[in-house]
């Protein structure tokens, strides 16, 4: 029995993932990690990383390397404004060594989820490309097509393959840089167990509200105000005031997003499914093109989510609370 060229391209992707997770676990057999490993785990390590034992300019020395995937400021701001890396970071010198390396422990636990959640769209891009090249090869050797189709269907084929292989190297580098933030290099965690994610409240609390329980309940601040002079002090007040109204308007953006992207969600599984009958039915239709618009649009739903989450935390640990502590849901809400 001849196999499709989808099932065929499916089978050489899942030959390709299966060798890679198998080169993880064989690290993962020799290490101390829980597999699959969580985020409260991984938040547990970073009081054991040497980055909490250091001043603000001896971490400068050598910076956290960014996220590949996250970037939740040209998220919430659709990637229109100049990249800011700045921006772009979770740690903040507002906060105690040990919340931002669990603030960026966080980071990198979301990154290699989108990492994994890329290579799956890519595959999906993959084996559109290559049943549009595989049926036009077909089609040529009837004399139906020229030679010069085939060798552009087989060019858009290999380039989505290189792709793919980014996307593979992408999921062992953001795994690279989790092992790194947990302060186990050796150890390439194989396999995460997603987290549940926090959902900021509708109503947002005021930005000065949230800059006053900063001051009184942050201990990290309060000792930078005792331990320096007053332009210090006030120069730390300002930051804090200026950090916490932007991670509340990112928010305020990010609930937009939110609703763009669950609709370009639920549009692309309409389409997926009319692909899908259209398949069935035997008539011409781009089934990898909507599969892979599919997959794209529930990686922008984690992305956001994954935003969301990770925002939230920063002003948690700005206020001096733990990191994953939700937010108070009115009854309203909590009834939704």
């Amino acid at each position: 029995m001849r196999l499709s060229p989808f099932v065929k391209t499916r089978q050489v992707f899942l030959v390709l993932v299966i060798s890679f997770f198998l080169t993880l676990s064989v690290a993962a057999t020799e290490s101390k990690l829980p597999s699959p490993l969580d985020i409260e785990t991984a938040l547990s390590f970073a009081r054991q990383h040497p980055r909490a034992r250091l001043d603000l300019n001896q971490q400068r020395l050598i910076p956290r390397r960014q996220s590949l995937f996250l970037n939740c400021h040209d998220v919430s701001y659709n990637n229109t404004d100049k990249i800011d890396n700045q921006r772009n970071r979770t740690e903040t010198p507002l906060v105690k060594p040990v919340d931002q390396q669990k603030l960026y422990i966080l980071q990198t636990f979301f990154d290699v989820l989108l990492a994994d959640s890329n290579l799956i769209g890519i595959n999906e891009d993959m084996a559109g490309a290559y049943i549009a090249y595989d049926r036009a090869k077909t089609r040529q050797e009837y004399k139906q097509l020229s030679e010069l189709v085939v060798a552009k269907l087989e060019a858009e084929y290999q380039e989505v393959r290189q792709q793919f292989f980014s996307g593979e190297a992408a999921q062992r580098l953001t795994r690279a840089q989790l092992a790194n933030a947990i302060n186990h290099p050796n150890e390439l965690s194989s396999e995460l167990n997603p987290p549940v994610l926090i959902k900021p409240p509708q109503q947002l609390p005021d930005a000065d509200t949230l800059y006053q329980q900063a001051l009184r309940d942050n201990a990290w601040i309060k000792q930078l105000n005792s331990d320096n002079n007053n332009d210090v002090k006030r120069l730390t007040q300002m930051e804090l005031r200026q950090e916490i109204l932007e991670l509340i308007l990112r928010l305020k953006i990010l609930a937009a997003a939110k609703q763009r992207a669950e609709t370009q969600s639920y549009r692309r599984d309409l389409d997926l499914e009319m692909s899908r009958s259209l398949y069935d039915m035997e008539v011409k239709a781009s089934l990898g093109r909507s599969m892979t618009l599919q997959s794209k649009a529930r990686m922008e739903e984690e992305r956001i989510g994954y935003c969301q989450t990770l925002t939230w935390s920063k002003l948690n640990a700005l206020r001096g609370l733990p990191l994953l502590t939700p937010p108070l849901q009115d009854k309203k809400e909590q009834s939704e």
